[in-house]
C-alpha cells in the first residue's frame, strides 16, 4: 500500500482515496512511528495541539475512525490500525510505504495517459513519468479555461442586453391637465382612471406636506394594480434646468 503524504492519496492496487488534512496528518504521523503504542495525548499534541488546535478525545476517535473506513473502502481486511485500550493505538510496521514526494500524484482516470513502472521492478522508488499524450493534455486547460471564461462573458452580455430591452422603453405623455391647482401629464403606460389617479397623487402630496408651487409638473409614470409612479418636476422634465424627485403612491388607502 502507498501513501502519498503531501496529497494524501492512498493507493492498493487500482483502487485510491483521497484523505482529509487531518486524517493525512494522522496518519503521517501514524507512519513514522509504525509499531509503538501512541497514547491519545501523544496523538492529540502531534497532530493538532502543534498546529494550534485543541480538541477533545471524542474528536481523536472520529478521526480514526474515518481513517480505518478509508483503508477498509480500499479493500483492507486486516486491522492495520490496532486499538490498544486505555494505552491508544498502534500502527502495524510494513503495511503502508511512505512516499514523500507527491507533486505529481495521480488519481486513477489519469493513468491511462501516463507510463508506470511496476513496484516489484523498481522497489525503491515509484516514478511517474509523463507521456506526449499527458503534456498535451495539461498544455490544453488553459485554452478550456480562456474558452469557458468567454462563453460566461458573452452570456452575461447577451442578458444584461436583453433585460435592458425589458426596462427601458419611451414614455409618452399626455396634454397638461389642471386639477386642484396642480399640472399632471399622464403616460401612455397609465390603463386606470386618469381622475381617480389624480386625486389619489393629490391626496398624499398633500398627506406627506410636500410643497408645490405654480411651475411644478406633475408627471404619472404608470400604474399597476394599486401602484403609482411619479416624477414631480420644477419645471418640464425634459428642461436640463429642471429637478424632479420620483415617488411613489402604494394602495387606495385615502378618501
Amino acid at each position: 500500500m502507498l501513501f502519498f503524504t503531501d496529497s494524501g492519496l492512498i493507493r492498493l492496487g487500482d483502487k485510491e482515496v483521497l484523505l482529509s488534512r487531518q486524517s493525512k496528518i494522522c496518519l503521517t504521523f501514524l507512519c513514522e512511528h509504525a509499531g509503538e503504542i501512541i497514547s491519545k495525548e501523544r496523538l492529540q499534541d502531534a497532530c493538532w495541539k502543534q498546529y494550534g488546535t485543541v480538541v477533545s478525545e471524542n474528536t481523536v476517535r472520529q478521526t480514526l475512525f474515518r481513517l480505518r473506513k478509508s483503508l477498509a473502502s480500499l479493500g483492507v481486511v486486516e486491522e492495520i490500525l490496532e486499538t490498544q485500550g486505555y494505552a491508544g493505538y498502534r500502527l502495524k510496521p510494513d503495511y503502508i510505504n511512505v512516499v514523500p514526494d507527491t507533486h505529481e500524484f495521480l488519481m486513477i482516470e489519469q493513468r491511462s495517459a501516463f507510463e508506470t513502472v511496476k513496484e516489484e521492478d523498481h522497489p525503491n522508488t515509484y516514478p511517474l513519468q509523463h507521456s506526449p499524450i499527458a503534456v498535451k493534455q495539461k498544455a490544453s486547460q488553459p485554452k478550456l479555461i480562456i474558452f469557458v471564461l468567454f462563453l460566461f462573458c458573452l452570456f452575461f452580455a447577451t442578458g444584461a442586453y436583453l433585460r435592458s430591452q425589458q426596462f427601458i422603453h419611451p414614455l409618452h405623455y399626455s396634454e397638461a391637465v389642471n386639477q386642484d391647482g396642480r399640472i399632471f401629464y399622464i403616460s401612455n403606460y397609465v390603463e386606470n382612471n386618469n381622475a381617480e389617479l389624480m386625486s389619489r397623487v393629490n391626496y398624499w402630496l398633500i398627506k406627506m406636506k410636500i410643497q408645490t408651487t405654480q411651475n411644478s409638473k406633475i408627471y404619472i409614470n404608470s400604474d399597476h394594480g394599486n401602484s403609482i409612479n411619479l416624477f414631480i418636476c420644477n419645471g418640464d422634465i425634459e428642461a436640463e434646468t429642471s429637478d424632479c424627485e420620483s415617488m411613489a403612491v402604494i394602495g387606495r388607502n385615502h378618501p
